[in-house]
């Protein structure tokens, strides 16, 4: 696919998806004709190689897609960056038969891929999870449990499960060595539940699943039993980062100030010239940031900066978005004004795993060590 051609794609499916964007905040729901939109797009094989039928791309071409898909709907962009974490892990940790059997139906849009790690009472680092796996005489696994603030939950067919299976030593500060990850296809027994009446990311179908005792092959398993804190650290060294979600929030803040600076021709006013100019700076920081991850720049400092961009965009994403509804005035302030939307989906991203409390604590300890 040559990248004129993608460019045309990658500009469709924006087109429908800001079609759906407003509805989907209004009923709390995603929408069907994004889903639609977004599989028939064929981006969401970006990341799969192109012998398992993807479009062969690298982890800065996905970051920027995020952050273009963040622009017109931050829900579905949180949706498609959890598809491609997945898909990292299993590019990463998955056997030849997983990646044989789920990378090609994660590539062509037959299937959506989903992470569910969080859990009531588990705390923001994953230490007491009460999903637990249970080992079967034959060697295969019983999973129950249920999951928290799963984006995608009920729109997923892989999920990306963070279990319990075994006493582990909390050493790490996000999950422990007593934790595993499996693969587990949504008919092998788990149901959702996503009416989570979220404040933003109304429309990223986020909510509960449940795992019915779900019978797992072992050969589910993927990365060492045992293993969670490594698979988690390669997600922040596969140049995936929450912040790109947050650069394309704060592109579109901006870009509505812009407008209505235009529009009113105020253009000439020193003020509003001035807080334009601090806008666009705070934005520039953050993609620079954001792309660094991407483009895997950070040499034996990556793990430390992925986690650096998503604090650091989304704690800007939301001063931006501010400053933006403040430049609009009091019709910025109306619900259903798409920067009064923003503001409410700017919030969540600060609030995802790891919560920006808990990566600072990481980064910390990292440095010190």
């Amino acid at each position: 696919m040559g990248v004129a051609t993608q460019g045309i794609r990658i500009d469709s499916l924006l087109e429908e998806l800001d079609r759906y964007a407003v509805l989907a905040d209004d009923t709390g729901r995603t929408q069907q004709g994004s889903l639609d939109a977004l599989k028939a797009s064929g981006l969401l094989g970006s990341l799969v190689p192109l012998e398992y039928g993807g479009l062969g791309y690298d982890s800065l071409f996905a970051g920027r897609l995020i952050a273009s898909i963040a622009e017109v709907d931050p829900s579905i962009a949180i949706i498609v960056f959890q598809h491609f974490s997945v898909v990292s892990r299993i590019l990463e940790w998955g056997s030849l038969k997983q990646r044989t059997d789920y990378l090609p139906k994660l590539a062509n849009g037959q299937w959506l891929a989903a992470s569910a790690w969080s859990e009531t009472g588990a705390g923001a680092n994953k230490q007491n999870i009460s999903t637990v796996a249970d080992r079967t005489v034959d060697g295969d696994w019983v999973i129950g449990g249920v999951k928290s603030f799963t984006t995608g939950s009920g729109l997923a067919d892989l999920y990306l499960v963070l279990v319990q299976t075994g006493t582990g030593d909390p050493g790490s500060l996000y999950g422990n060595s007593g934790q595993s990850f499996f693969l587990i296809e949504t008919t092998q027994g788990i149901t959702a539940d996503a009416d989570t009446n979220l404040s933003g990311m109304r429309g990223s179908s986020t909510g509960f699943i449940n795992l019915h005792q779900c019978e797992v092959a072992n050969e589910q398993l993927i990365g060492p039993l045992g293993g969670a804190p490594r698979v988690i650290n390669g997600i922040r060294e596969c140049g995936l980062t929450l912040g790109s979600v947050s650069l394309g929030i704060s592109e579109a803040a901006y870009k509505l100030a812009l407008a209505q600076v235009l529009n009113r021709g105020q253009q000439s006013n020193p003020v509003l010239q001035t807080a334009l100019s601090e806008l666009h700076m705070q934005l520039e920081a953050v993609r620079a940031l954001v792309e660094k991850v991407a483009a895997k720049e950070g040499g034996d400092q990556l793990s430390q900066i992925a986690y650096q961009s998503k604090i650091f965009a989304s704690e800007s994403s939301e001063k931006i978005v501010r400053e933006a509804q403040q430049i609009i005035g009091g019709s910025g302030y109306v619900r259903g004004k798409k920067i009064e939307r923003l503001l409410r989906d700017a919030r969540a991203v600060s609030l995802m795993g790891p919560v920006n409390r808990l990566a600072r604590e990481i980064i910390g300890r990292e440095l010190i060590s």
